[in-house]
């Protein structure tokens, strides 16, 4: 599909370019020639733009350079705890994703509670029941973890976490009956 979107610039750059030689000799004709590959070039661009809101709308999982991107403009956060250990120490930086409304942190922050066999991530925090969560190879909506560039990422709302985000600091707690940050 995105052949078809770089072909689109492609001859909307070449229309615009033989409008400017043919303005030379025919004004309006040129000038008609360079709008409509302006048109082309602005189209491909609006269609591309939206491809990832209609496949979202579907249910599509997210494409390997929409989480790429996601990332780059993630503001990253200082992950911190008084009650777990943050892997490899407290306040290490973490890009924080917001992916379908929810937010996704990389499981490394988590190495010490974490038994993994294969595909399957078991999480083991103090005081509550271990969670089974098996890794996706793509993120879709409702995954729960899922792999991206050798990077795991898990959704915060599946564990037994409470967390608080106050600006690029991500504050994190066991979730307890009276558990308080």
């Amino acid at each position: 599909m995105n052949v078809l979107f770089l072909a689109q610039r492609l001859l909307g750059f070449a229309a615009i370019l033989f409008g400017i030689i043919i303005l030379f000799s025919n004004i309006v004709t040129g000038l008609i020639v360079a709008a409509a590959g302006s048109v082309l070039v602005s189209l491909a661009e609006l269609v591309r733009m939206q491809q990832g809101t209609y496949y979202l709308a579907l249910g599509l999982p997210y494409k390997n350079e929409q989480i790429n991107e996601m990332i780059k403009l993630s503001q990253p956060v200082k992950v911190s705890s008084s009650g777990l250990t943050i892997h490899p120490f407290d306040g290490t930086t973490y890009p924080l994703l917001l992916l379908h409304g929810e937010y996704y942190l990389r499981a490394k922050a988590f190495v010490p509670y974490i038994e993994q066999q294969e595909m399957e991530y078991k999480f083991v925090f103090p005081d509550t029941e271990p969670v089974l969560l098996l890794c996706e190879s793509r993120c879709r909506q409702g995954s729960s973890l899922f792999q991206f560039n050798d990077q795991v990422f898990v959704r915060l709302s599946a564990l037994p976490l409470a967390i608080q985000l106050e600006g690029d600091k991500l504050q994190i707690a066991v979730k307890t009956s009276s558990a308080q940050l």
